[in-house]
């Protein structure tokens, strides 16, 4: 994808955020105000963007809208893109199609030359196309260090973006944590 579009598909993620939020607080300060339910909209959020939901709880208010400001920007002007952004779009889709395989492998251990082909051809359709990119590491998938398939994806967008391990989950979280700008 090109700069805009994933700066374009990141930006739509606050927004159904600040959305969520502000349904929420104004259901807490209006009482006439009834908050719809929010599951589709976390459900959404879960299946496009795994892993937005902890920035839901985490971000406050104003660095949601900061995001959205600075994605907006990025996507007029390519060259505007920050290191979370890229880091970000990557962490979402690695984690996607790391529990896309997970799914998919469901009890399996063994991954052989079958298995992996299986793999390759379930995985081909344009909303499985995530997946993909864990093709070769799927024995790592079925068993992940420490049982987590997380700890599989920072390292995989540490390695994709040149960064370090530690770098990349400060970019996905712990500017959430902080709630700080860049």
């Amino acid at each position: 994808m090109s700069v805009r579009a994933d700066a374009r598909w990141l930006r739509k993620k606050y927004e159904l955020l600040r959305t969520l939020r502000d349904a929420h607080e104004r259901a807490k300060r209006d009482a006439s105000f009834v908050e719809p339910d929010p599951r589709p909209t976390m459900a959404r959020l879960a299946d496009e963007w795994p892993g937005a939901l902890r920035e839901l709880d985490m971000l406050p208010r104003d660095e949601i809208d900061r995001r959205i400001a600075r994605l907006a920007y990025a996507e007029r002007e390519a060259k505007a893109q920050e290191p979370w952004m890229r880091v970000q779009v990557l962490f979402h889709r690695r984690l996607r199609g790391a529990l896309l395989a997970k799914r998919w492998l469901a009890k399996r251990r063994d991954v052989g030359v079958i298995e992996r082909s299986a793999f390759v051809r379930a995985m081909r359709t344009a909303d499985k196309r995530d997946a993909l990119a864990w093709a070769d590491a799927l024995e790592r998938i079925a068993s992940p260090p420490r049982g987590r398939v997380l700890d599989l994806v920072y390292a995989r967008v540490a390695t994709e973006l040149g960064i370090s391990e530690s770098t990349a989950r400060a970019l996905v979280f712990e500017r959430a944590k902080r709630g700080a700008s860049d």
